[in-house]
């Protein structure tokens, strides 16, 4: 999965290790850590948008797609110009097996993450999940051009593996 870049914001002391170890953990696949450092996390901080993605994507990992869904949605109302939430949450639905959803999702995106790759790139995952490989083609193709280090990952991708077969 690929993520947006994201702005760093201020935090206390506090927040700001848990988020650092929440990383480490999650980056070592140990998620239940990940959780217990996001959960350390001041209470009035918990609806910051990179504690709100940092708890997205260990539920990610651990495959609770719903609540990573919910979640995503939650932080899409509450932080509308942080575009990772609509990429998060259209992941979440299309591991749910909800491709058009999910490409909905994306395609109602603000309109300057429309343009970044990871926005094709996902339309492409989606695409070929519903088995449009001629569209998923044309979106993986935009993605690299737009950033050509989506290539890479675009070839192991187990999504797109029917556009190189």
């Amino acid at each position: 999965m690929l993520y947006l870049t994201q702005k760093p914001q201020l935090h206390s002391t506090q927040t700001h290790g848990a988020l650092r170890a929440a990383d480490g953990y999650l980056y070592l696949g140990l998620v239940d850590e990940a959780l217990a450092e996001l959960n350390r996390v001041l209470k009035h901080e918990r609806v910051d948008s990179d504690v709100l993605l940092s708890r997205i994507r260990v539920l990610l990992h651990m495959k609770k797609w719903t609540s990573a869904e919910a979640l995503s949605g939650r932080g899409e109302k509450l932080h509308p110009h942080e575009g990772e939430f609509t990429v998060q949450r259209a992941f979440a639905l299309h591991q749910m097996k909800k491709a058009a959803a999910a490409e909905q999702a994306l395609l109602a995106a603000p309109d300057w993450i429309r343009r970044t790759g990871i926005l094709h790139y996902n339309l492409a995952c989606y695409q070929a999940r519903l088995g449009d490989l001629s569209h998923a083609r044309e979106c993986i193709d935009v993605a690299i051009q737009m950033n050509a280090g989506i290539k890479k990952n675009a070839r192991i991708d187990p999504d797109l593996q029917a556009l190189w077969n």
